[in-house]
């Protein structure tokens, strides 16, 4: 069973005296279960776990009036007890139940001393339907796919892991070749547990592919449980199938995949695949003033859940990072990581580019750190290369720039156009501390 980051945020949850019930919310198939599991084998005396996709589960709780109804059909049908401050009540996929999910809010009301989280894969994807959620009565925390650095843990890399952590902004190190060629492993296999797993136990990439390929049809089979309208299925399919093959790049609703769909259609359809979070649409800006203004009428960068299912759905293996597919490839699993980075909330990530009559600058990803606006894009060391993020910083001297390549992390300084321009040198294998690097290299200024 891997070991997750997010189980320290779990542990703030567990002893926070203004606690309310939790709810996990990630894709399908991204560890929730094993999650909640886990903490509860490290946090608690013993977990009482339901799962509503279970017939005899739901057929009980489903009919529950009340709280303490609930608790009721857990101490006579399951021969349990829920024990204050000792048990965890885990209730995995509580999207089958509408009566359950609106109990979540009595739970925070009636018996606030018992610790509760919920999970349910197609939760986001199934609240214009049918569901809504208990709004000021639950938390929640947002589970991604395994992080480069989970990675390094899965793969009894423990040590190597420690060591990145406490690498610092000026130190020297040697071993940055080294690393990018696991960090390139991990972009093949990509972050879903049962896909490291798989890879890690056998070596054996076949099966890894076998796996990928499962996940595929499993979003597909969803779709079924939350579309809308019969007609709306072909929409959400055509996502499936093409969203992968697009990742990294700018996309459109209209024609999307090469179909001749309308907008209006596509649209509906891609927004309701990333409630299902198996997507993110990184929207345009033109502006560096906080707090972010997009751009509607641009068009959009599609992210993928996992880069493991993207290399899978363009059937490229082992030679990734060359070529078109390599840039996109790149653009795709640094999207991946800085959404990973949403735990307690989720990110907001944007691209800033010119308007047309402007320019054609266009930086890869952008955000705001506290009160910062930072500019990322993914470059190698080459100044003609970078002339997006230097026109980023002539526009706006106090946007922080970064550049993510395979160099080691730095502090440098750049001359174009007779200017001159910091920038921080951020490493692929080093995304999963961006949040910590950047603040202090702006702490550093």
């Amino acid at each position: 069973m891997f070991t997750r980051s997010i189980e320290l945020e779990l542990i703030k949850w567990k002893e926070s005296p203004y606690r309310k019930p939790l709810i996990l919310r990630g894709a399908r198939q991204v560890g929730k279960t094993s999650v909640v599991r886990n903490f509860a084998e490290k946090n608690f005396h013993n977990l009482v776990e339901i799962n509503l996709e279970k017939k005899e589960h739901y057929d009980l709780f489903n009919q529950a009036k009340s709280v303490d109804d609930f608790i009721r059909g857990i101490s006579l049908f399951l021969n349990q007890s829920l024990i204050p401050g000792s048990t965890l009540l885990f209730i995995d996929e509580i999207q089958e139940s509408k009566n359950v999910l609106e109990l979540l809010r009595f739970f925070a009301e009636e018996k606030p001393e018992l610790h509760v989280i919920t999970a349910g894969s197609l939760l986001e994807a199934l609240l214009d339907k049918d569901l809504s959620f208990p709004v000021g009565r639950v938390d929640y925390l947002f589970l991604s796919p395994m992080t480069f650095f989970e990675y390094l843990s899965a793969r009894n890399k423990s040590a190597l892991k420690n060591e990145l952590e406490s690498i610092s902004l000026g130190q020297k190190y040697s071993f940055g070749d080294q690393i990018s060629s696991i960090y390139k492993e991990y972009i093949l296999i990509g972050g879903m547990p049962e896909a490291v797993k798989s890879y890690i136990e056998t070596g054996n990439y076949d099966q890894t592919k076998t796996i990928l390929n499962r996940y595929q049809i499993a979003f597909t089979d969803d779709i079924h449980k939350y579309a809308k309208s019969t007609e709306q299925i072909k929409f959400l399919e055509l996502v499936i199938d093409q969203g992968p093959k697009l990742a990294g790049n700018l996309f459109k609703y209209e024609g999307f995949g090469g179909s001749n769909f309308r907008s209006r259609e596509m649209s509906e359809a891609v927004h309701t695949i990333e409630k299902a979070m198996l997507l993110r649409q990184i929207p345009a800006t033109n502006s560096s003033a906080l707090p972010i203004a997009i751009k509607l009428n641009r068009p959009k960068k599609m992210i993928w859940l996992d880069t493991g299912i993207v290399n899978h759905a363009n059937q490229a293996y082992f030679d990734l990072i060359k070529g078109e597919y390599g840039g996109k490839l790149m653009e795709q699993i640094v999207g991946q990581s800085l959404i990973a980075w949403g735990v307690s909330q989720p990110m907001n990530l944007n691209y800033w580019s010119l308007d047309r009559d402007e320019g054609s600058a266009e930086v890869d990803f952008c955000f705001q750190l506290n009160s910062r606006f930072v500019g990322l894009e993914i470059k190698s060391g080459n100044t003609n290369k970078m002339k997006s993020l230097f026109s980023l910083g002539n526009r706006d001297k106090n946007a922080i720039l970064v550049r993510v390549s395979w160099d080691d992390l730095n502090c440098e300084t750049w001359k174009f156009a007779e200017k001159e321009f910091k920038v921080l040198s951020l490493p692929f294998y080093l995304l999963d501390r961006g949040q910590e690097l950047i603040t202090e290299y702006i702490n550093a200024k």
